[in-house]
């Protein structure tokens, strides 16, 4: 690595370092003057800053995810290597990692059984449609067997622009 980006992610590091210790000051003084409406400013100013934040680091991490799947996979395939030794590194090889999505379920469940692969189908349930199930059952006053369900709730902050 160049040295002014090593020194850039380090000077970053210790900036981000920095800004955790002085958040959390400010948020335990916001919290400790028990005004909520100045909490709530403070809490939404800080959540806007780590959405900047997220979103340059998401940058960055294309960035990297370009480097992994695009410009070295071709610079090895160019020179012929699959696999090289790199001190201080480590082996580095270049690897497929596969994905494959069903276009029709049914007729994918079909093709599974037909072919004696069944053992790959799961029943599930989506989690967000379990919890909101969940919610559902708990307001009109019917909670789910806790011998079966494991449900909790946790409160959050949760602001509408006007």
């Amino acid at each position: 690595m160049q040295f002014d980006t090593e020194t850039a992610a380090n000077y970053a590091g210790q900036k981000l370092d920095a800004l955790l210790e002085r958040a959390t000051r400010d948020a335990n003084t916001a919290i400790e003057a028990a005004n909520i409406p100045d909490a709530v400013v403070y809490f939404s100013e800080l959540r806007d800053m780590v959405k900047t934040l997220a979103t340059k680091m998401s940058a960055l991490q294309s960035l990297v995810d370009t480097i992994s799947q695009e410009l070295l996979p071709t610079l090895f395939g160019n020179q012929g290597v699959k696999t090289i030794k790199i001190d201080n590194v480590g082996r580095v090889s270049i690897n497929d990692r596969w994905s494959a999505s069903m276009l029709d379920k049914a007729a994918a469940f079909q093709w599974l059984h037909n072919t004696n692969n069944q053992g790959l189908i799961i029943e599930t349930v989506n989690a967000a449609t379990l919890g909101a199930f969940a919610k559902e059952e708990a307001m009109a006053k019917r909670a789910l067997p806790s011998d079966i369900f494991k449900v909790s709730s946790t409160p959050y902050v949760s602001i509408t622009k006007a």
